[in-house]
């Protein structure tokens, strides 16, 4: 049912469509179960006329029934009204007395307009709801006829179910993205303030350099990564700046290559590269007395972008490397990614005992 939902949401997304678009969709949709019912339910003995009516007459109290129970009945439930027990009952009259004018309208149009005559359908059953209103319901047919609007309806109320699970799992996807967002930017933010305590605390030159990079930083984070989306542009700064804040503390030991190819272009979900750099800053450093390197590549190739780290590694983190790596912000990226690019995207890592490898392949937006 989720994979029916997700495709649901392809055709007919829960966002961007106007009430005048909504509604041209319905239109067609109902224009479409009038020409089913049509061509499904009438048989080829029966006179146009007679296919004509009975066919509105069924679309007509499928609309009725439809709208009533989608937009009214369910919603007086669903958000726990106060009168959902008056406003159901007075919905259930409404359905049934709908039912019972349009019943009686279709028979007397069929028989006032001598469509019964000259037809080899037989209408002899038809004849007791004209000559007598209240034989619908002594009869017992108004079960019948309930059921058949039911029926017919489901079309309707199949697509109005699968619109609302793809809404809750849009909803769910929506708050598992915002809670690991939210979770990213903390950890982050202690990471960089750390960097800005090593080098205040030894009075450093380059501190008033390393507050800009990080007054830059922060409004990246605060306010740009709030976005679903960001310009791949945009996230490729940050990451220059991030390495150049990270180089200032670790010019001595750190060797540090940060290659950009091709045309930037397209958009990205923000903070989703970051992770990569900061782990590959936390594997070199481990070991204060040991020299350190670490390349990055970001290619873009047509649509595609490659992203690739490659770090050393220090003894100190190979002995301690569960702690070091695979915690909050690893765990989180690659959930993000999973939501953003369910079949779009492959992530390799490579960890090897002096030397650690990510390689990211995603398609842009």
């Amino acid at each position: 049912m989720k994979k029916i939902a997700e495709l649901f949401l392809k055709i007919y997304p829960l966002e961007g469509v106007s009430a005048k678009k909504r509604g041209l969709l319905h239109c067609v949709f109902w224009l479409v179960m009038f020409i089913f019912l049509w061509q499904a339910l009438m048989t080829p003995l029966a006179p146009t006329s007679y296919k004509f009516i009975t066919t509105s007459y069924l679309v007509i109290l499928d609309i009725i029934f439809f709208y009533v129970i989608t937009y009214r009945t369910i919603p007086a439930w669903t958000q726990h009204r106060k009168h959902r027990y008056i406003s159901t009952i007075l919905h259930i009259f409404t359905l049934i007395v709908s039912l019972f004018i349009i019943f009686h309208i279709r028979i007397q149009y069929i028989f006032d307009n001598d469509i019964h005559k000259d037809s080899k359908v037989d209408f002899s059953y038809m004849i007791l709801f004209y000559n007598d209103y209240t034989f619908l319901f002594k009869s017992g047919s108004i079960y019948r006829a309930i059921l058949e609007i039911f029926l017919t309806a489901l079309p309707a109320f199949s697509i109005k179910l699968t619109r609302s699970l793809a809404k809750n799992i849009s909803k769910k996807k929506q708050i598992e993205i915002d809670y690991l967002r939210a979770q990213i930017n903390p950890h982050f933010l202690t990471n960089t303030l750390n960097n800005i305590y090593s080098l205040s605390v030894t009075d450093d030159k380059r501190n008033s350099d390393a507050i800009l990079s990080l007054s830059s930083l922060l409004d990246y984070v605060l306010y740009e990564s709030n976005q679903p989306t960001i310009s791949l542009e945009k996230e490729v700064n940050f990451l220059s700046n991030f390495i150049e804040l990270e180089k200032m503390r670790n010019t001595k030991r750190l060797q540090v290559n940060f290659e950009v190819e091709g045309d930037i272009h397209g958009n990205i979900p923000p903070m989703i590269l970051i992770t990569f750099v900061e782990n590959a800053f936390k594997h070199c450093i481990g070991d204060l007395y040991s020299n350190c390197f670490i390349k990055i590549l970001l290619k873009v190739d047509d649509n595609k972008l490659y992203f690739e780290v490659e770090n050393s590694k220090s003894d100190l983190t190979t002995n301690n490397q569960r702690k070091t790596f695979g915690g909050i912000g690893l765990a989180n990226v690659k959930k993000r990614l999973i939501n953003f690019f369910p079949n779009t995207h492959s992530l390799q890592i490579e960890n090897q005992k002096h030397l650690f490898i990510a390689k990211l392949q995603l398609t842009l937006t």
